[in-house]
């Protein structure tokens, strides 16, 4: 007597319920390669990407920069329009064709936060790009009708975007609060603080005590800013109107104002806000203003004498923990499983399982040096690696070939919600 075997079941008839469990446990590019096994699964895969449970699963950020890297000879013409590629630390593999605007080839791109590009056209209007999605919301206009200019800043408005405004962060919880829904971001060359959140169309100024401010960053509700002197304020952003709620002022580390003492003439220095494990981090990065070709700090007359004389690059790191109690910056020696990405992005720190092409205890850097950036035209938008904090050494992840980079490597997190 014949038995009847059951028919196969197919991967395409799986039920939504098994489906949404899979795509909780995957990384944006699997979610990309999801899509593609069926169109029932790139039903799924969108409806639930767009639903207000998604939320993506943390992951290495990837780096957007110039591609053509073959191309990257003597003659190479960084003025032309070039193409741009994603590369993918974990795998140290590029992806190209990459979703962009014009804004981003032009150079006006001033940040990078989470998955989004934020870009200032010539006549200050701010918005903000997602490449992985295309999507592009208009933010609103930096105008000094709302805000407090300086003579200089209408110039480096129309030149040097990223001078104007050197930091600007993405306020990105809108599916749970709509007062969370917006962009904060420290502009002009007093480095005053200013928001604006999407339905409102028009940037409102910080009140802040603590100008100029170098760094902020923004997690559960609350805006966190950094200011020159080491001080913290944090405003809550979950009401109408942001409330501060903390205001401290610890003294600023010992150790990095001696050692700005001892080599300020050498050094450049520039500060980081890191939130980590629910504490907040103050990164210190000490670039070496002019080095040799074996990375050792040179004086800048040696210039003339030297053909080998590089432009700046970062050489050292301090990373200080603020404690509460005592109100003042700790020093660390060890990240424990923390890896922390700097540069022109909001800065960030994730756990090194999820980041397996990452170097353990190690602090990924990209440069935001603007302004130096542009003041030659054979450099700029170089200075890319990793530091090390158990070794103090500095290394390369991206063999680059060019000291003038551009448009200037940007950290994002891959998401196309």
């Amino acid at each position: 007597m014949a038995i009847k075997r059951k028919r196969d079941a197919s991967w395409s008839e799986l039920g939504f319920d098994p489906l949404e469990c899979i795509l909780r446990k995957l990384p944006f590019l699997d979610v990309l390669r999801f899509k593609r096994v069926c169109r029932s699964w790139f039903s799924v895969a969108e409806n639930y990407v767009s639903s207000p449970c998604y939320s993506p699963c943390f992951q290495t950020p990837w780096l957007l920069l110039p591609s053509d890297k073959e191309d990257w000879e003597e003659d190479y013409d960084y003025e032309e329009e070039h193409g741009l590629c994603f590369f993918n630390l974990d795998e140290k593999k590029e992806y190209r064709d990459v979703c962009v605007c014009e804004e981003v080839y032009e150079g006006r791109c001033v940040e990078s936060s989470h998955c989004w590009l934020v870009l200032l056209d010539k006549t200050a209007n701010l918005s903000v790009f997602n490449p992985f999605s295309g999507a592009r919301i208009q933010v609103g206009s930096l105008t000094e009708e709302d805000l407090e200019f300086t003579d200089v800043d209408a110039y480096n408005l129309k030149e040097e975007p990223q001078v104007f405004v050197p930091k600007a962060v993405v306020m990105s919880e809108s599916k749970k609060n709509k007062n969370m829904d917006g962009v904060i971001l420290i502009y002009g060359s007093r480095k005053k603080l200013a928001f604006c959140r999407f339905r409102d169309d028009r940037f409102i100024e910080l009140d802040g005590a603590h100008q100029p401010y170098h760094d902020i960053i923004c997690y559960d509700h609350m805006v966190c800013a950094l200011s020159q002197t080491g001080s913290v304020e944090v405003w809550d952003f979950s009401r109408e109107f942001p409330t501060k709620v903390m205001d401290m002022t610890p003294s600023f580390p010992l150790k990095t104002a001696q050692f700005q003492r001892s080599f300020g003439d050498l050094y450049s220095s520039q500060f980081y806000l890191v939130e980590s494990c629910g504490e907040l981090l103050f990164v210190v990065r000490l670039i070496g203003d002019f080095v040799d070709g074996d990375g050792k700090l040179v004086e800048e007359e040696d210039l003339f004498n030297d053909e080998n004389i590089q432009p700046y690059k970062t050489l050292l790191f301090h990373v200080y923990r603020l404690d509460p109690h005592e109100k003042k910056w700790v020093e660390m020696e060890s990240l424990g499983d923390q890896i922390v990405f700097v540069g022109g992005n909001h800065s960030m720190s994730l756990r090194v399982e999820d980041c397996p092409g990452c170097i353990k205890d190690s602090i990924y850097f990209t440069d935001s040096y603007w302004e130096r950036m542009n003041e030659d035209y054979s450099y700029g938008g170089h200075d890319i690696g990793y530091y090390n904090l158990r070794d103090g050494s500095v290394n390369p992840f991206y063999d680059i070939r060019l000291w003038k980079m551009k448009p200037v490597p940007f950290w994002i997190v891959p998401d196309g919600s």
